[in-house]
């Protein structure tokens, strides 16, 4: 009996199907670690430009702010400035101008508070020839209270009128404090658009 010699068979090589999977992954894995790190680098290329641009907005931002408030400050001053001017020039017409039958105006004074409203006028009279005759001297009058307060109220309310013609003045209200003299000599205040004279509590 003839003895099967049996040959040697090699083995088909397999495929070992683990590691072409674990491979496959890791080449996914690499694959997507260089993506990420990639579009993480533009990422932070784009935010350090967003960062420069946003510290070179907030450098323009400040200048810009400090020449507002230059601007604004010189505005004020101007303003300021215009009203001085025009309030002058409104004495100016009225001083020697303003006339009743008993008084002249002889100098008159504005200024304005921060509300930008008139705050104080005071007006410098002379004496009419009538009334210089009834003029005693220091303020005072030989005539009864009611008289010099009705003469008065008329020269205040003749400078008021003409004042009132003028549209871009400071407004005179009833707030306005207005102190009327006669050569420097005080005759009385209007507060709250009534007047006192000196000395009057009532």
């Amino acid at each position: 009996m003839d003895e099967l010699t049996l040959s040697e068979i090699k083995p088909k090589p397999r495929l070992n199907v683990l590691g072409a999977i674990a491979l496959g992954i890791s080449l996914v894995a690499v694959s997507a670690s260089i993506y990420l790190f990639v579009q993480n680098s533009e990422l932070t290329n784009k935010t350090n430009q967003l960062s420069e641009k946003i510290v070179s907005l907030s450098e323009k931002n400040d200048a810009l702010q400090k020449a507002t408030d230059a601007q604004t400050a010189f505005n004020t001053e101007q303003e300021r400035y215009r009203k001085l001017t025009y309030l002058t020039a409104m004495a100016h017409d009225i001083e020697d101008g303003i006339v009743t039958d008993d008084f002249v105006v002889n100098k008159v004074r504005f200024s304005w508070g921060d509300d930008g409203n008139l705050s104080n006028v005071v007006i410098d009279v002379e004496n009419q020839p009538s009334l210089a005759l009834a003029y005693k001297s220091k303020g005072a009058y030989e005539l009864s209270d009611r008289e010099v307060r009705a003469k008065s109220d008329g020269i205040i309310k003749a400078v008021k009128d003409y004042y009132a013609t003028a549209s871009d003045a400071p407004a005179w209200n009833d707030s306005t404090f207005v102190q009327l003299t006669v050569q420097n000599y005080n005759i009385g205040e209007s507060k709250g658009g009534t007047f006192k004279l000196v000395g009057e509590t009532k």
